[in-house]
């Protein structure tokens, strides 16, 4: 009796310390509809201050809103309230900077009813309708974000196109010279693209979610300028995943993604692949729904682990967030989503804003309606974070950037690029009080990844 009771205890023991080991959740803000929103389905963006988001409805006009909130949760602001014709309806994507104005599209509203683009500054004044889409010709309905690399704005339409497939176009910050780069066709190169476009300064890379030869997806790559489609992988279903709904990361070798269907049990995969479609790896393969299922949206890095949520799964079948290495192992499951406690249906995405991952669900909450949350351990992140005065700035940049970073002593700094190449390397002696600056302002426009001691972090140059 007495060893029965020790296991019980040590088994409990051990449930306590890997939930303090992996979640410290709180809630920032429970969405209410009316006054700040509902139903959030994209992403946060972070400008090193605020937390940036938008609301499929909700608002005044039950159209939607864009806000702002602090990272602890304090000071939300509803920056703008969509109505419809005049500017826009349901976004469903992200907000992007220049380190100027907020960029961003919605599915619907404007003047055929099929989303527009628009831009807006960080304090919701100057509001901008650069398009409206009219399905046919430009597409219509974007659900992704747009990228920029310092020029042009690119972006792709679910639907509209010659064949109602969808399109991948670019268009100025200021809303002048809009080009349609491709019309999605089906077979050949896919259709319905759901998520983002990613820019390494001369292709542009992106998943669909169904068309190819199998009719469930593809990964892709095109030049800048709407030349040089490649195919990089048609979707085949329980070898290697189908119908992706997010878009693809790079760690500066390969390219990360996931599917929502697909798999043994059909309920999803996470992949990795090399720029140029070669090395495809199948990292997971859901097979049972307690680890989670169907995989929704677009992993998140913080150097060390890749980060996602899946859609259904888990204990209360309401979702989960998780992490794993970029090799496929180490999977652990960081939080179920469970109602009215923590929410439920995570959105497109989480961000990385060290020692914290931020993201939004669609529904749960207080008032079933969704919530800003964010998600922090003690343990698997790396050294270096915000709290050790680890930051770069400005990012994105068109030139310069200074890194601050709490790390004394000599060390090697580098900049590899999306192809893995090194572009910069420099032995430098740190000291917490004085930044370090250094210039890319001769390298292509696109991703870029710096890596000092064991933290590496995305550079946006534009």
């Amino acid at each position: 009796m007495m060893i029965k009771q020790l296991h019980i205890l040590f088994t409990l023991l051990v449930l306590i310390i890997s939930n303090s080991t992996y979640t410290q959740y709180s809630t920032l803000l429970n969405f209410e509809g009316v006054t700040n929103g509902k139903n959030p389905f994209g992403s946060l963006f972070s400008d090193g201050n605020f937390l940036y988001g938008m609301t499929v409805t909700g608002g005044i006009n039950d159209d939607g809103t864009i806000f702002r909130i602090l990272p602890d949760g304090a000071g939300y602001e509803k920056l703008i309230d969509f109505a419809g014709t005049t500017n826009g309806s349901n976004p469903s994507s992200a907000l992007i900077s220049d380190n100027v104005f907020l960029y961003g599209t919605t599915q619907a509203g404007g003047t055929s009813n099929q989303g527009i683009i628009f831009k807006i500054l960080p304090d919701g004044s100057g509001f901008e309708k650069l398009m409206d889409f009219d399905g046919s010709t430009s597409g219509g309905n974007p659900i992704g974000s747009l990228v920029f690399d310092g020029t042009f704005l690119y972006g792709m339409t679910y639907d509209g196109g010659i064949n109602n497939l969808g399109t991948v176009f670019k268009i100025k910050p200021d809303g002048s010279n809009f080009i349609k780069l491709m019309d999605f066709d089906g077979v050949s190169n896919g259709g319905h693209p759901y998520g983002s476009l990613i820019c390494d300064g001369n292709f542009l890379y992106g998943l669909t979610n169904v068309g190819g030869s199998n009719n469930l997806g593809t990964i892709f790559k095109i030049m800048i300028d709407g030349t040089g489609y490649l195919k990089l992988l048609d979707f085949t279903g329980t070898t290697n995943g189908s119908n992706p709904l997010g878009s693809l990361i790079s760690d500066g070798t390969f390219l990360y993604g996931m599917t929502e269907k697909g798999g043994i049990n059909n309920i999803g995969t996470i992949f990795k692949i090399m720029p140029d479609g070669s090395g495809y790896v199948k990292l997971v393969e859901y097979t049972d729904s307690i680890n989670g299922s169907n995989p929704y949206g677009t992993l998140e890095t913080d150097g060390t682990f890749l980060y996602g949520t899946t859609w259904k799964g888990g204990e209360h079948n309401q979702g989960t967030i998780f992490k794993l290495m970029p090799d496929g192992t180490g999977l652990v499951k960081m939080l179920d989503f469970s109602g009215s406690t923590n929410a439920s249906y995570p959105g497109e995405s989480l961000i990385y804003e060290a020692p914290f991952l931020y993201g939004m669900t669609t529904t749960g909450g207080l008032n079933d309606l969704g919530v800003v949350y964010k998600i922090g351990m003690t343990t698997g992140f790396n050294i270096i974070d915000k709290g050790s005065k680890f930051s770069l700035n400005p990012n994105p940049t068109s030139g310069s950037i200074n890194i601050s970073t709490s790390l004394n002593g000599i060390q090697m700094v580098s900049i590899t690029n999306i192809l893995g190449e090194e572009v910069f390397k420099k032995e430098y002696i740190l000291d917490e009080e004085l930044p370090i600056m250094i210039d890319i302002s001769d390298r292509k426009a696109g991703i870029y990844f710096l890596n000092i001691g064991n933290r590496t972090e995305r550079i946006i140059k534009y």
